[in-house]
């Protein structure tokens, strides 16, 4: 369930960044890059937060946080290809 949550906020947070730096008339580029780094940043910091203190195994936070990072990545893409 968790991890659906924090795609949810990837995805909302992805939406958030494309339609606020449109309104300010930044480039679709600068967005997409901004954006993977900051969600970049967040899945770290939650996949470390899942391994030192709920005692989620090494491996198994690295296969998830993958999943984690990739879909809003996935998303982002499907976009800027339109």
């Amino acid at each position: 369930m968790h991890t659906l949550i924090v795609i949810s906020c990837g995805l909302i947070l992805l939406a958030l960044t494309l339609f606020i730096g449109q309104k300010l008339g930044i480039s679709r580029t600068v967005l997409a890059y901004s954006f993977v780094g900051i969600w970049l940043i967040a899945a770290v910091a939650n996949g470390t937060v899942g391994v030192l203190t709920a005692g989620q195994p090494l491996v198994s936070e690295l296969v998830i946080g993958s999943g984690v990072f990739g879909v809003p990545l996935v998303a982002l893409a499907l976009y800027l290809r339109a």
